[in-house]
């Protein structure tokens, strides 16, 4: 009897010890830094496509695209009309949109978890950062 069950939890055992060996059952692996490209970029006809590239503690060290939130950049006094909400807004897929009517240059930012098993928009988690520069027409 004793057998049979060292038998039947065997596949258990080994999944544990490859996941382990692999990487697999480690948290130490963390996000150190985020790029975005093209930085800086200039947005011909209002729009760019950007993307953000991980870099890690460990390997894989580099992840391209890297799954992040994206943020437009906020208006202050960058804006030349009171209405608008940012000069640059950027979608899910990283495609920035520059504002009608505005024509200058802002920030944009990516932001992801160190924690690479996180969603990029978990909340209160430590959280690293990326920002690139784009020039609207």
């Amino acid at each position: 009897m004793n057998r049979l069950r060292w038998i039947a939890s065997a596949p258990i055992l080994c999944a544990t010890i490859a996941l382990t060996s692999c990487g697999g059952g480690s948290s130490s692996r963390v996000l150190e830094s985020i790029s975005i490209s093209p930085d800086p970029a200039t947005a011909k006809n209002g729009i760019v496509q950007l993307t953000a590239t991980g870099t890690f503690s460990s390997s894989p060290v580099t992840v391209t695209p890297l799954a992040v939130d994206w943020s437009q950049s906020p208006c202050d006094n960058l804006c030349n009309t009171a209405n608008l909400i940012g000069p640059i807004s950027v979608n899910t897929a990283g495609l920035a949109t520059c504002a009608e009517g505005y024509s200058g240059t802002a920030p944009v930012k990516a932001v992801a978890p160190k924690n690479p098993m996180l969603p990029p928009d978990t909340q209160n988690v430590p959280l690293v950062t990326g920002t690139a520069n784009i020039t609207c027409p």
